[in-house]
């Protein structure tokens, strides 16, 4: 593993290399498990990562069924990209909005029998892709300290949106 030095230039100390390298390593394993996830999962499932996301989240929900709302909540989008993604989703027969039996103005969108279809080809081509990249990778005792570290991160991050 290497660490970075300041990189030589006019503005160096402008972005202290000590500040940027832990966000910076982060992104770019956050880019590289997504690229992989895509390239030996998703795309061999044949759906696209915000399709497969979505799917994934339909599965692991109660009736197989959520809000638009909360899904946009889980996923971090606006109101009118989660209306597109699901709207893509339900003309591929994947989803189908229903009322929501506790709010009568939101809708609910759940899995269709081809939704759960895809969801039974993605999983395990998924949970391969993951027992390689994480349980082969790191010890039980990495992933804890792994987990730990960045529950912690997100749950700063979290309060400093909600900070006045």
């Amino acid at each position: 593993m290497t660490v970075e030095t300041e990189a030589p230039g006019r503005d160096a100390g402008l972005f202290p290399e000590r500040l940027l390298a832990p966000t910076r390593m982060l992104a770019e394993t956050q880019g590289a498990v997504a690229a992989a996830i895509e390239h030996k999962a998703v795309g061999p499932a044949g759906l696209d990562p915000a399709t497969a996301d979505l799917l994934l989240r339909l599965a692991k929900s109660a009736d197989c069924g959520i809000r638009g709302v909360d899904i946009g909540e889980q996923c971090h989008m606006t109101a009118t990209r989660v209306s597109r993604l699901v709207d893509r989703a339900e003309a591929d027969g994947l989803v189908r909005r229903t009322p929501d039996p506790s709010d009568r103005r939101a809708q609910h969108v759940v899995l269709t029998e081809a939704g759960r279809d895809a969801a039974h080809r993605l999983a395990p081509l998924l949970t391969e892709l993951l027992e390689e990249l994480v349980f082969e990778t790191l010890s039980q005792e990495e992933r804890a300290t792994l987990m730990g570290l960045l529950e912690r991160l997100r749950d700063r991050a979290r309060d400093l949106l909600t900070d006045q």
